[in-house]
């Protein structure tokens, strides 16, 4: 008989064999034919349960030839009351000749552990293992509270999976008695403390401060976003920090928070060199005095000139940024620069214009007078019109 016809066959033994004494002559029968592969799996486990002797039979077979995969299998299908687990452990302890040996082994032996109640034996296999399926098990037994010393080791076998399973049982493992375990592994702790942060702020302040040179020793591009919403950090502490690492953005941050905006200033133009961002912190913080210095900064600096008029036209004295500049200084693209300005001025002058007008026709209809005979409201334009044969003549638009 084929294989086929084999499977085909023993497809209609649970109808057939109904005795245990039947089974077992089968489940022997095929064992010495070297085809156990093809009735394992109707192998009776409940309505009908075999001798264990049989099924202890057809587990070590699998363990002798090696077919660790099967045996895992049937160890984790199989209910632990048909075969004698010690048994089996001891069997398997045997077998354990070599590393790769040992290793695929083991997890049966964690299996069977876990079968008979010991589960912090499994535990132990499954971490000197490295072994994935060990989160299962914690989820599986509740064992959070057990898994405390063991993070570190945890992390090095997935640090993602542990982190999730850290924030979503900070009840049973506290952020101090975590940090207590990765105190001494500083690139775990920053991950915790940024998982920690990231669900809720407040639940790492107490270690804020130390978070600081974290994200500045391991990823310093999040770090502008912690000083921005983290609230209980050591100003003076984390400026330390930031200067010693030449963050000079975040530097800029703590300067401004600290409310000495001259330095931050300061540090935008000499170390950033970015007009824009400069023009930015002023116009954050409101502060007329920090717009005078800037354009006392920007007037022997020809970008810096241009960034002003570009971004900064509604926020400073124009008139005083052109009266500071020296008239021989080349400023590439002014030309641009002020039809922008002027464009810009027009169309303002425009929309008071129509304003006025508006107001003034509803006034002058109120009191009798007609539009015609109201003269119309003059503007003071005089600082477009300054030097206006050099306007005409290079900065036409």
């Amino acid at each position: 008989m084929d294989t086929n016809e084999t499977e085909k066959a023993v497809k209609l033994f649970p109808t057939v064999y109904t005795t245990s004494q039947e089974w077992a002559e089968q489940i022997l029968t095929f064992i010495q034919r070297n085809e156990l592969d093809i009735i394992t799996p109707y192998i009776p486990i409940s309505t009908l349960k075999l001798d264990s002797t049989i099924y202890e039979k057809v587990l070590n077979t699998y363990l002798t030839q090696k077919k660790y995969e099967k045996l895992k299998d049937l160890l984790i299908k199989w209910p632990s009351d048909i075969y004698n687990l010690t048994t089996i452990d001891q069997l398997i302890r045997l077998q354990m000749d070599d590393e790769r040996t040992a290793k695929a082994l083991l997890e049966c032996s964690a299996i069977i552990a876990e079968k008979q109640g010991n589960v912090s034996k499994t535990l132990d296999i499954y971490l000197k293992m490295d072994n994935i399926q060990i989160f299962q098990l914690i989820e599986r037994k509740n064992l959070h509270e057990e898994i405390l010393p063991h993070i570190e080791k945890l992390m090095s076998i997935n640090k993602n999976v542990t982190l999730d399973m850290l924030i979503n049982h900070m009840d049973k493992l506290p952020v101090r008695s975590v940090y207590n375990v990765l105190q001494k592994n500083p690139r775990y702790l920053h991950a915790y403390l940024d998982a920690v942060f990231s669900k809720n702020p407040n639940d790492s302040r107490d270690y804020h401060t130390l978070q600081v040179s974290l994200y500045a020793d391991y990823e310093p591009d999040k770090l502008i976003g912690f000083l921005r919403k983290a609230g209980n950090y050591n100003l003076q502490e984390a400026l330390a920090i930031c200067d010693k690492k030449q963050l000079h953005r975040e530097t800029v941050f703590l300067y401004g928070r600290a409310g000495n905006g001259r330095v931050a200033l300061q540090i935008i133009l000499e170390k950033l060199n970015d007009i824009e961002e400069a023009i930015k912190f002023c116009r954050e913080t409101g502060d007329q005095a920090l717009w005078t210095k800037l354009i006392e900064q920007s007037v022997d600096k020809p970008d810096f000139i241009r960034g002003l008029l570009n971004h900064a036209g509604s926020d400073i004295n124009l008139q005083q940024l052109i009266d500071t500049v020296r008239s021989d200084l080349k400023i590439p693209g002014l030309r641009d620069s002020l039809c922008k300005i002027m464009q810009d001025y027009n169309i303002q002058i425009n929309s008071d214009n129509y304003s006025i007008a508006d107001s003034d026709s509803s006034s002058n209809s109120e009191s009798g007078y007609s539009d015609e005979t109201m003269e119309g409201n003059e503007l003071n334009n005089d600082w477009f019109n300054w030097n206006e044969e050099d306007q005409d003549k290079h900065t036409k638009c």
